[in-house]
């Protein structure tokens, strides 16, 4: 009864599995839009995907279904119009191009700025985009957001603002300037009316950060993201002289509502800081195994498999076309920070005595650290302070270096990174459409593509996971395309599976399938699934006895090193060509089964002496552990192989043969027959073949 349980339950499997494999193979997911995709952002409660494209705004549901589209323009617009509307002139109509798009979740918005009267906002409902909650064209410069130019990226994250005892939804946003435009870098955006404030207005005026007018600054803000009560900033900038850019992560204490404590620190990719623009980024926790590799590189210093690492690709002014990924453990970026802040706030600006630190956006010479804080004090200033200089930023010899983990010939323009039983897979997109699958270890390994027909278009740098983190968004110019992270189940034995190299695979030993950990039954027992990258298959390593003759039948003791546990409901076969038996364990890694009768042998073929007939043991009937063949030998066919000196052909046979001088026959080695006509096994001479 239980074996027919068991067998049930794989068959189960089997027709799950196939399900599985048909989905894998159908085609992906797929949406085109109307125009170039600029933002893509995801609803983390529903699994919605909102596309900012130009003159729409698209809601997708998780399997990119259109459920709505927000017709954004084109819109009666000026490239110098300053809202209200009525007072601009020579206007005409002009696409919208969405520049940002952030989810509000605790009223259940989403914001969506666009290039329309230089960047105004409005907020639009999540659930139907096509509803608009909030439009305003009316209040003035003081609520234009973005920008009007197409080739300034605009980047934003959700925060907060307490004033007169109440918190207050905020988003932070980052840009760079043009003529035409603000000069803030930074600005924090409230999204309630509250006494005078507007919607969208700015709440914190910070002229510190803001470059004068008679430096040119150019700044491409890449990323921003949250991580333990700070807000960052990812962008590359010149630094108002020499036109080579550099690579600068910026931070900000969230309840800071001055930007005293705005600091920048450069970051470095590669040697000799090769790859010097950030192009993309994203932050997760690393795993288990890169922490570990990271650790014991000694570069990063002490990296826990649950604190965050920035992700960034970047590429080089200098290369034409290569890039790279490089990783900054968030700790250290932490560190390097403080160290930069208390250079200034204690000792000078100094760091082991050479200056580290220095005032961005600012003309002004001479000494600007000097309130010499004592250290005991400075958590008291972690957030800055108004007597105390900023904004700050590292010098580059200060700045944090990283060596690039793993490089390309092509522009990498995108970066998810996801971890997969301890172990950490990068998926980087480039400008060609392709994006490569990167297992991250001390040496990192690329080991496939995503599938897809997306080649020449580039890889937009919003690449992110759905909500169950099995599929990945590939979003191009026009396109967005859901793709499944691996495909396992497309390999259907062992050999292949474990050759994929894909951490995301392993065999199912006992169920016979190519899956995911969490998608085998019982992998969690001993040998139960074989990770594709580091394991092998199941194989026979020898049999005992090794061989036998053709004209015995015995039992066969079968070595398995690494064999599953085999419980009480499993039911072991042994195929021996066409023979069928059952198998039994003897210990945790030895079958014991039948050979056949020798009627049953196949016929020895006409130019050898022994016939190899394939040994497969199965379980519960159709799931195949391991093969290998077993050799029947023939002492009479041993004679076949020298006609002219047959003797020694059969005692030195690797069978164990005997000859008979009498007959002039070679048999089996049989104990029981002696005497000066039997010569055995290697005992021939010569003189006696003579």
């Amino acid at each position: 009864m239980a074996s027919w349980v068991s067998l049930l339950l794989v068959l189960l499997c089997r027709s799950i599995s196939q399900a599985q494999e048909e989905s894998s193979n159908a085609p992906h997911p797929v949406f085109n839009s109307e125009s170039t995709i600029n933002n893509v952002v995801q609803d983390p409660q529903t699994g919605r995907i909102y596309l900012g494209a130009n003159n729409s705004i698209y809601q997708l549901g998780p399997s990119l279904k259109l459920q709505a589209r927000a017709e954004t323009g084109p819109k009666e617009d000026s490239p110098t119009c300053t809202p209200p509307a009525s007072a601009c002139q020579k206007t005409k109509p002009m696409p919208n191009l969405n520049k940002l798009l952030l989810i509000h979740p605790s009223n259940q918005s989403l914001i969506a700025c666009g290039s329309r009267y230089r960047g105004i906002c409005s907020l639009l409902n999540l659930s139907n985009v096509e509803q608009e909650i909030y439009y305003c064209d009316s209040k003035g410069e003081r609520t234009y957001v973005a920008n009007v130019e197409d080739n300034v990226n605009v980047v934003g994250v959700m925060s907060y603002y307490k004033k007169d005892g109440k918190t207050f939804n905020v988003f932070v946003v980052g840009k760079d300037y043009r003529n035409s435009d603000s000069s803030k870098l930074i600005s924090t955006r409230i999204l309630d009316e509250y006494k005078e404030w507007v919607v969208f207005e700015t709440i914190i005026e910070a002229s510190t950060i803001q470059p004068p007018f008679n430096i040119k600054y150019s700044h491409d803000f890449r990323y921003a993201f949250k991580e333990d009560g700070h807000i960052f900033f990812l962008l590359s900038r010149t630094d108002g002289v020499d036109t080579k850019n550099l690579t600068f992560v910026s931070r900000l204490c969230e309840d800071d509502q001055h930007y005293y404590s705005y600091t920048e620190l450069q970051l470095k990719c590669g040697a000799e800081n090769q790859y010097n623009k950030v192009q993309a980024a994203f932050v997760a926790s690393p795993g288990k195994e890169l922490a570990r590799a990271m650790t014991e590189s000694t570069v990063y210093g002490k990296v826990s498999p649950w604190h965050k690492v920035l992700f960034m690709v970047a590429s080089s002014d200098d290369l034409d076309g290569e890039s790279a990924l490089c990783m900054y453990p968030m700790n250290s970026i932490n560190e390097r920070l403080v160290d930069i802040i208390s250079a200034c706030y204690s000792d000078n600006g100094k760091i082991s005595g050479v200056p580290a630190v220095y005032i961005p956006y600012s003309s002004k010479a001479g000494e600007f650290c000097t309130s010499n804080i004592g250290k005991d004090l400075l958590k008291d200033f972690k957030c800055g302070a108004d007597f105390l200089p900023s904004p700050l930023a590292s010098r580059p010899k200060f700045a944090l270096q990283a060596s690039a983990a793993w490089t390309s010939t092509s522009l990498l323009t995108a970066v998810a990174v996801a971890v997969e039983n301890d172990h950490t897979i990068a998926f980087l997109g480039n400008n060609k459409g392709e994006v490569f699958k990167v297992h991250l270890t001390a040496a990192a390994d690329e080991y496939g593509k995503v599938p897809g027909d997306n080649i020449g278009e580039k890889v937009n740098k919003n690449l992110f996971f759905d909500l169950p983190q099995s599929h990945l968004y590939i979003t191009t110019e026009k396109k967005i395309t859901k793709v499944p992270v691996q495909t396992c189940l497309q390999k259907t034995d062992c050999k292949s599976c474990v050759e994929l190299r894909d951490p995301y695979c392993g065999w199912c030993v006992l169920e016979g399938r190519c899956t995911r950990r969490s998608e085998c039954r019982r992998a969690e027992e001993r040998n139960g699934w074989l990770w594709s990258p580091g394991q092998q298959c199941l194989k026979i390593l020898s049999f005992y006895p090794p061989n036998l003759s053709n004209k015995k039948t015995d039992k066969i003791q079968i070595n398995i090193p690494s064999l599953p546990s085999i419980g009480p409901s499993d039911r072991l076969k042994c195929n021996v060509g066409s023979f069928q038996s059952e198998g039994i364990m003897l210990d945790s890694s030895q079958v014991s089964c039948d050979l056949p009768q020798p009627s049953d042998i196949p016929k020895t073929p006409e130019n050898q002496d022994f016939v190899a007939v394939s040994v497969r043991i199965f379980v519960n009937e159709t799931v195949e552990l391991a093969e290998r063949e077993f050799k029947f030998y023939n002492c009479a066919a041993t004679v076949r192989k020298s006609e002219n000196t047959p003797c020694t052909a059969c005692v030195t046979s690797p069978w164990g043969c005997q000859w008979n001088t009498q007959y002039h026959t070679c048999s089996d080695k049989d104990n029981s027959i002696v005497g000066p006509n039997i010569i055995g096994h290697r005992k021939v001479s010569l003189s006696k073949e003579m």
